[in-house]
């Protein structure tokens, strides 16, 4: 299951607990978050959706550490604090008593229970931390309950969401702590029985550990000013890649089935000798499939593949549409090359499909639709956009990608090898063909200009005949 939340998951949460802890929390621009991700494995739940926050409580005593309200407004759901600025804010231990039943604590508030099983306490907001949030919590998505109760001797909200368990979007819950000083948050897979997670919620010890400051006016002024630095990156780096899709893909970077392509440093080459689209995969091996079990329950008898239902996102993650869609197989034969001077012990054989438009004068640039799977179909035969099958695998080692597609070879040796791929029929004609790895200068928008990004491009390679 290693593959079915890819590393950038984990880097994910971690660049959330990171973000909490600088105060720069996704929670400033809700508008912008992706939702709806799987809790498929258990490093990515509390990677797998938004950092949401919701709903109301009564007055707080004036010697609270804050007061708080919610405002409901344009679709938009947030916690409003009152901060007392004359007392010291506090950092905190959070421990729970009670874990259910196979649930096993991996540290850094990441409780585990196998099999997709997962509860996170995330990093705690302080009255400094709410201070850097401009003292507010907000959230984006489709809310089916709020239910306020009392858990660990604190007032709390549990926060279900809409098709929750087609969208297996987790439950969470907030409870808060005016007296000590702090708001904790707490991210459950929605697999977790929910008396399980009450309980857990319910047994919470806070333990203040040392105290904290609010930022002094030269710590503010230094935060806001690299705060606006990073905005004037976003900005140049989104404006860069506007000018990438206006310009699109070099002619010269197109190249046809029979050309080479080759890698950045020229140590290694490839040629797309022949491809076609089949509907079938009867005679191939099931033993050259990275991780056949991913086509349980999508094939059919004859060896063809179940339609899944596919959704198109729009920029900000919202759903624009939801339909079945038919697939098919591509199969790509190609010959590898290792060139003098190659540094790899073996060479990597896989490849990427690459999804493009067609421009008003005819030429391909990158696409920028957004496309996934329904996570309750629990479909993965097209993540990342790779091959799914390698007739000359050496390294099939249960779950570990990271080495199935690569192959040992002699300097000046060729290798004829066929991948397979899993695409959408009605978008079998919008993608052209890399090496895994390749035309990486495409991600450096924050860090070069868009003529040397183009410049730099190793080149995609288009199926259709010379």
């Amino acid at each position: 299951m290693e593959e079915k939340l890819p590393q950038v998951v984990e880097d994910r949460l971690l660049e959330a607990y990171e973000k909490i802890r600088e105060g720069k929390a996704a929670q400033r621009n809700p508008e912008k978050t992706k939702k709806n991700f799987r809790c498929q494995k258990w490093t990515g739940v509390a990677a797998a959706c938004a950092v949401l926050a919701v709903c109301s409580i009564g007055a707080i005593a004036a010697t609270s550490y804050f007061q708080k309200e919610m405002q409901q407004e344009s679709g938009k759901t947030a916690y409003e604090f009152s901060l007392n600025y004359e007392l010291i804010p506090g950092e905190y231990e959070v421990t729970p008593s009670y874990l259910p039943e196979g649930f096993k604590d991996q540290g850094d508030g990441k409780y585990d229970g196998g099999d997709g099983l997962g509860i996170t306490i995330m990093p705690i907001y302080t009255t400094a931390e709410l201070d850097k949030l401009d003292s507010e919590l907000s959230l984006s998505g489709k809310i089916d309950e709020v239910k306020h109760t009392i858990l660990s001797g604190m007032e709390a909200d549990v926060i279900t969401y809409q098709d929750a368990e087609k969208y297996q979007t987790p439950t969470e819950i907030y409870l808060f702590n005016p007296a000590e000083g702090c708001v904790i948050h707490l991210y459950a897979c929605h697999t977790v029985k929910s008396d399980e997670l009450l309980k857990f919620a319910d047994s919470l010890t806070v333990k203040r550990v040392g105290d904290g400051a609010f930022e002094t006016a030269e710590e503010k002024e230094a935060r806001e000013q690299e705060e606006t630095r990073q905005r004037q990156l976003n900005k140049d780096s989104q404006s860069t890649m506007e000018q990438l899709l206006q310009a699109g893909i070099p002619e010269e970077k197109l190249l046809k089935v029979g050309d080479e392509l080759k890698s950045a440093d020229g140590k290694e080459g490839y040629t797309v000798l022949r491809y076609e689209f089949l509907d079938r995969i009867d005679g191939f091996e099931q033993e050259n499939f990275f991780d056949y079990s991913r086509f349980d329950g999508w094939l059919l008898e004859d060896g063809s593949l179940k339609p899944y239902t596919r959704l198109h996102y729009d920029q900000s993650g919202e759903i624009l549409a939801e339909e079945q869609t038919e697939q098919r197989f591509l199969r790509v034969d190609i010959k590898a090359h290792r060139y003098e001077g190659s540094t790899w012990e073996e060479v990597p054989l896989d490849f990427q499909l690459v999804y493009v438009d067609k421009k008003p004068d005819g030429g391909l640039t990158w696409s920028t639709e957004w496309y996934g799977s329904v996570p309750q179909e629990n479909y993965f035969l097209q993540m990342d956009h790779s091959a799914v099958y390698l007739d000359q695998a050496t390294n099939r080692a249960p779950d570990v990608r990271s080495s199935y597609f690569f192959h040992p070879m002699e300097v000046g040796e060729d290798l004829t090898y066929t991948l397979l791929f899993v695409v959408d029929k009605d978008r079998q004609d919008h993608f052209v063909l890399a090496p895994t790895g390749a035309n990486t200068s495409f991600q450096q928008t924050e860090s070069e200009s868009a003529e040397q990004i183009l410049n730099e491009l190793e080149g995609y390679i288009q199926l259709q005949e010379p």
